[in-house]
């Protein structure tokens, strides 16, 4: 009688595991590759959303800001781009959300306005609303999701599972073996010339090894979604607050007695000032405003560089001096607080901006296929028995 060995106690888990969720895996890797490209998608059909026709001169900031406060609305942020024609986005708030929130983050209403009329641009959103279908397909397979987090959290698990169980199944399965190169050129390479089930297991066998890290990075990264146990614990391990840029505040000003009177926002000072320590050109650029006379002025900008990280470098200015009170650099900050502010980007792939999503977007397309590949081999060994 055959010894029963780990190596095929791994394969047996491997196979069986993967033909019990591979329905699930496939739905949730054939949405991450639609949304790995979500908001180049959503810009490019959606077009008219976004995008205004330039004419004349930019409105100022502080005319837009002016149009758009009320008796009980606050402007919280906008955020400009580089691009010429590109709408601004601001971010509405009401005195009652900024009572009840007591200093916690409020998400607020967004509205689209032309940089040239100063008008608010009435999105249509036809491609953004298949953009969010595809998300809760992605993230809870369009249940309830009270079910369909867990479901996803499992499956997710065992994809994990699959990935490192696969990894040992990828390697030789004698150590004497080690050495021969012949052994070790079947897992790197896909034998084109031999049968289509010889061509199915190469490309089961080799791409999963070339995708495994970022796939390994998109499992462990996307059970933040579905568990919270899980989200906390790696919050502590970090040592930081997860998508910590939510959690961006103003600073409150030490000589804020001085001031009697609401600042006049002076932006183009302030914007100088900005370029001049962050030189991003065509970069988006976020000002948070202050709601209070005590309250800086923050300033968040994106470097554009090739391979430069997803996140954002802070400036804090007094409001009624325009002098710089704070800068924090991202470059600065701790293994992992860089980890905790990249790790939405880190499980999308653009956390270094367009060469790592084309990555990702490879190597999901390639997640996508192992669960038929998977079950094309595991049918194939079947008529063979």
């Amino acid at each position: 009688m055959r010894k029963y060995t780990f190596r095929k106690l791994m394969n047996d888990l491997h196979l069986w595991l993967g033909v019990g969720s591979g329905i699930i895996l496939f739905i949730v890797c054939f949405t991450g590759c639609i949304l790995a490209f979500e908001k180049e998608i959503v810009l490019l059909f959606d077009k008219e959303d976004y995008y205004s026709e330039k004419i004349g001169n930019r409105v100022p900031f502080d005319r837009l800001i002016d149009s758009l406060e009320g008796n009980d609305t606050i402007v919280k942020d906008f955020i400009f781009y580089g691009e010429e024609n590109r709408n601004h986005q601001f971010t509405l708030l009401t005195k009652k959300q900024i009572e009840k929130s007591k200093g916690k983050p409020v998400r607020g209403t967004t509205v689209s306005i032309n940089p040239y009329s100063g008008k608010q641009v009435i999105a249509v959103g036809k491609t953004k609303t298949f953009m969010h279908t595809m998300e809760e397909l992605h993230r809870y397979l369009l249940l309830d999701s009270k079910w369909g987090r867990p479901i996803v959290g499992v499956s997710t698990i065992i994809f994990v599972f699959i990935c490192l169980s696969g990894l040992i199944l990828w390697f030789p399965k004698k150590l004497k073996k080690f050495r021969n190169w012949k052994v070790w050129k079947q897992g790197f390479t896909i034998k084109t010339k031999g049968s289509w089930k010889r061509i199915n297991y190469d490309f089961h066998n080799t791409f999963g090894f070339y995708a495994l890290l970022p796939m390994l990075l998109m499992g462990l990264t996307g059970l933040l979604w579905s568990f919270t146990w899980y989200y906390d614990g790696l919050e502590r391990v970090l040592g930081d607050k997860l998508g910590k840029s939510r959690f961006d505040k103003t600073i409150t000003i030490d000589d804020s007695s001085e001031y009697q009177d609401k600042a006049i926002l002076d932006f183009n000072t302030l914007l100088k000032k900005t370029d001049s320590i962050l030189p991003y050109s065509n970069a988006a650029t976020r000002v948070t405003l202050p709601l209070s006379l005590d309250q800086s002025i923050m300033i968040r900008k994106i470097s554009n560089e090739f391979l430069a990280f997803n996140a954002a470098d802070k400036l804090q200015f007094n409001p009624h001096t325009n002098n710089l009170v704070s800068a924090i650099y991202f470059k600065d900050e701790s293994i992992g607080s860089k980890i905790a502010g990249l790790i939405r980007g880190i499980h999308v792939g653009d956390f270094a901006g367009l060469t790592t999503k084309i990555i990702y977007f490879i190597c999901c397309l390639i997640a996508t296929s192992l669960p038929i590949t998977g079950t094309l081999i595991w049918i194939n060994k079947m008529k063979k028995k």
